[in-house]
């Protein structure tokens, strides 16, 4: 036991206040001076990232127009200016310190410290000048500004900093009305020209605020139209375009009864087989390949898509949108399956054939699914339908007595005669040949 704790290495005690402290000593990060001057981040960005961007922006926009009072102060030479200047200095130093936090990631800290710079800047020149130099309208920038940057969920953060330059203002009107700062040496012209300069540049900054805020709403609502938009699509792409109209508008189970309808099932012959002795990647780019047509032949025709399985397509017509000719809509798209086939054989020269089975009838038809939503249809016609399919031939359609019934004198069939068919017993079927051309 006591040899075991001797080899035991010395306790690591670890200071997380050194650890914090000393990320802030170092070099900044480069990325942080070049993502200045890149476009604005895009309307799908989360809204942290803009208030931490446009607090970097207000940062530097804050030092940069700082300096020309400095210069102007040193300008003008008079020792009565060296509190204004030195107060100048302190703040864009300040600032530095700002942006300095801002490029180490510390973007609370950076927020912060730009307010408290900036409020005490703004009181500390309203106290020293008073009313000359008109130096409270900028009080309305910084609460502007601190209504822009801090967030709903810093409220105390965003009252207290919104709320000072308020105060500030009602302060300089009753109490800062005489200045500290003698200013008797200046020309008559030059303090109402200050007044009147500063009352522009803080419009000024106070219009680029609502643009900048304008412009992250109007990009934030076309943002989410596209995210709207692209959403629409995608369910459009899953569910049908009526079903996927009513969950848009309401949550909740959607099914309903179609009481004429006409299924197809259509499976790849000889698929399995040949499947068996190939790449995975030419098989699945077959079946691209192959359903890539059918969809576009169903697209043309009217008729939905329920699923695919495996190498079987399904389809359906006369739901969810009814349609009185829906047997004459896949009795036409199981002949133009067909005939792709033969042209996609005669391109690739796999020997594969489909097999087509047809059946008319009832469906409950409704989206299935929490994770992933399913357009599907139940019921015996289904089942039927898919029985006409197992049970049929190699590039040959086979009906019920139903799908002919409703198909009339449009196409020209021939019987096969009765089959026995599994769950279903002898039942009497045809073979779709063609369709019948007007005399």
């Amino acid at each position: 036991m006591m040899e075991n704790a001797v080899r035991q290495p010395p306790l690591q005690v670890s200071c997380p206040v050194d650890r914090r402290l000393g990320a802030y000593v170092r070099r900044p990060d480069a990325a942080f001076w070049r993502e200045l001057f890149q476009p604005a981040p895009a309307s799908t960005t989360h809204d942290q990232s803009r208030r931490i961007r446009l607090t970097r922006y207000a940062l530097g926009m804050a030092a940069i127009a700082t300096l020309p009072y400095v210069l102007f102060s040193l300008f003008l030479g008079a020792r009565e200016f060296l509190s204004i200047v030195l107060l100048n200095v302190v703040a864009v130093l300040g600032y530095g310190i700002g942006m300095w936090a801002a490029s180490l990631g510390a973007h609370r800290a950076a927020r912060l410290w730009l307010m408290v710079t900036l409020q005490g800047q703004l009181a500390a020149l309203a106290w020293l000048t008073g009313p000359e130099f008109g130096v409270a309208i900028f009080t309305l920038v910084a609460a502007g500004l601190a209504r822009v940057l801090f967030p709903t969920d810093e409220g105390a953060g965003r009252a207290l900093f919104t709320g000072f330059p308020l105060l500030l203002l009602t302060a300089s009107f009753i109490f800062f009305r005489e200045s500290l700062v003698d200013f008797s040496s200046l020309p008559d012209w030059l303090l109402p020209f200050t007044r009147a300069g500063n009352t522009v540049f803080a419009a000024l900054i106070i219009l680029l605020l609502l643009g900048v805020f304008e412009r992250e709403v109007l990009k934030s609502e076309a943002g989410l139209v596209e995210e709207r938009n692209r959403s629409d699509r995608l369910l459009h792409v899953v569910l049908p375009r009526p079903i996927a109209e009513v969950l848009r508008q309401r949550a909740g189970a959607i099914a309903a009864r179609h009481t004429g309808v006409t299924v197809l099932f259509a499976d790849l012959a000889g698929f399995t087989p040949w499947a068996a002795r190939r790449e995975p990647e030419e098989v699945i780019a077959l079946l691209e390949r192959v359903f890539a047509r059918f969809d576009t032949l169903l697209a043309s025709a009217g008729a939905e898509k329920i699923k695919t399985i495996g190498d079987a397509y399904m389809a359906v017509a006369g739901a969810p949108e009814a349609c009185t000719d829906h047997a004459r809509v896949m009795a036409g798209l199981a002949l133009a399956f067909r005939t792709e086939m033969a042209t996609l054989r005669e391109e690739t020269g796999i020997p594969l054939d489909v097999r087509i089975g047809l059946h008319t009838g009832p469906v409950i038809a409704g989206v299935i699914g929490s994770l992933r939503l399913s357009y599907d249809i139940w019921g015996d016609t289904v089942n039927t339908a898919s029985r006409m399919e197992s049970h049929g031939e190699p590039g040959r359609i086979q009906l019920t007595a139903e799908t002919r019934a409703a198909l009339g004198d449009a196409f020209l069939t021939e019987p096969r005669g009765n089959i026995d068919v599994k769950g279903k017993g002898v039942m009497p079927t045809w073979w779709l040949v063609e369709r019948r051309t007007a005399d």
